[in-house]
This record gives C-alpha cells, sequence and structure tokens, in this order.
C-alpha cells in the first residue's frame, strides 16, 4: 500500500508540470485570439481559439467558455449569425446566468447573444422538469419511486425503455417465484404425506429439495433485479435527450 501511494504522489506531480504548461499554452493562445480580433484579424482570432479550445479540452468547462464567447465576437464580426448563436448558446448552458456588459458590448454582439439567449430559454421551458432540475433531486425522486414500484423511477426519468424492462422483469420474476413457491408446498405435502416407510419417500423428498433450490435461485433473481431498480434510480444520471 506504502509503494503504491508513493508511486500515486510521483504521478500527481509529474502531471502538475504538465497541467500548468497546457493551461498556460491555452492561455497564450487566448490572449493571441483576442489581441487578433481586436486588431480586425478575425481569421487569425478563430485560428487562435480554435487552438486554444485544443489546447483546453482537458481543463475545466468553465476555462474554456471565454474561448467559445470570443468565437461568437468572430462570427458576429463576420456576420455568421448561425455560428455565433451556436457558440453562445454552449456559453449559457454551462452558466445560464452569464450576461454581457452593456456598456462594453456593442449593439451588434448584445443583440445576437440575447437571441442565442431567448432561444435557448426557451428551449429550455420546453423541456420536461426532470430536465432542468438538479441531478440530486432527480435521483432521490426516483430512488423512492423505484422502493414503490419498480421501473417507476426509470420512467420518471424519461427513461421508457429501461423502465418497461425492468417492470416486465420484475413481475416476470415475481410470478416465478410465486409459481415455484406453490410447487415446494406440494412437493413438501407430497413428501410428508407418503411416511417414512414408502419407498418413494426418498425420490419425495429429493423432488422437494430441488424445488427448494430453484425457489431460492428464483427469489434471488427477484431481489437482485429489486436491488439493481433501486440503485440504478439512485444512481444512473438522467441521460438528456438533445
Amino acid at each position: 500500500m506504502i509503494r503504491i501511494a508513493v508511486v500515486g504522489i510521483v504521478l500527481i506531480f509529474a502531471m502538475c508540470p504538465l497541467y500548468a504548461q497546457q493551461r498556460s499554452t491555452a492561455d497564450s493562445l487566448f490572449d493571441a485570439a483576442q489581441s487578433a480580433y481586436e486588431d480586425g484579424n478575425y481569421d487569425g482570432a478563430e485560428l487562435a481559439a480554435l487552438r486554444g479550445l485544443r489546447e483546453a479540452a482537458n481543463l475545466d468547462e468553465l476555462g474554456r467558455l471565454k474561448y467559445h464567447l470570443l468565437l461568437g465576437f468572430v462570427y458576429v464580426a463576420r456576420d455568421q449569425r448561425q455560428n455565433a448563436l451556436q457558440e453562445f448558446t454552449t456559453v449559457l448552458k454551462a452558466n445560464p446566468a452569464y450576461d454581457l456588459d452593456p456598456v462594453q458590448t456593442s449593439p451588434k454582439i448584445l443583440e445576437v447573444f440575447r437571441a442565442a439567449r431567448s432561444d435557448y430559454m426557451e428551449k429550455v421551458a420546453s423541456e420536461p422538469a426532470v430536465f432542468r432540475m438538479p441531478q440530486a433531486d432527480v435521483r432521490l425522486s426516483a430512488s423512492w419511486r423505484s422502493l414503490v414500484l419498480p421501473g417507476w423511477g426509470q420512467f420518471y426519468k424519461r427513461q421508457e425503455l429501461k423502465g418497461t424492462a425492468i417492470a416486465v422483469t420484475q413481475v416476470i420474476t415475481l410470478a416465478a417465484l410465486i409459481f415455484e413457491q406453490v410447487e415446494v408446498d406440494r412437493r413438501h405435502h407430497d413428501y410428508l404425506s407418503l411416511g417414512y416407510n414408502n419407498p418413494e419417500t426418498q425420490r419425495a423428498y429429493s423432488d422437494y429439495k430441488s424445488a427448494y433450490r430453484t425457489r431460492n435461485v428464483v427469489g434471488y433473481i427477484t431481489l437482485g433485479v429489486y436491488i439493481f431498480n433501486y440503485v440504478d434510480a439512485l444512481y444512473y444520471p438522467v441521460s438528456h435527450k438533445k
């Protein structure tokens, strides 16, 4: 364990300079892109910003937003409205509260940014509430539903196919468990009714034990489906359909 910990620490320290270098390169490219934009060199600004995004691929999402924002500015300046809307929408997806300074931003850029915000908010408002709620709240709500009724939590998270599969599987396993329990009771009754001196007693006992084991296996499967249903509802993230 100590050796593993030492190796882990060494790797962390070894990666720190690489991470710092990557961030430094990305920041340098952003400075170059911003400088080119201010000079009216929009092609150069776009190229530097795109390169910066590639360099910042492993950085945090908020660290990449400035490149998308700058690209939006570039596309507005080049009258590429659709591209600008896409870049501004990327910013809003990561930070819906983001806004531009109306004093320091040109009216043309503000108009396109506000159009992107309007379209984005309209799209968000039209989505099911489960896609707009915090993940923790969604999972908690889904988990208690799945405790009550297997598959209900998945339906709540808009995972209809999975919810249907879980619900059907649970019904089948429960039906099989009930059938096997009836079979165990029947074979147990047959075994006891034969008496100890009957030559068929050993066979009846073997049949009873076989049915007993089968019932247990089916019971474990039924319980496993139920546990999977609950854990999936509690931990599996909501897949946001785009």
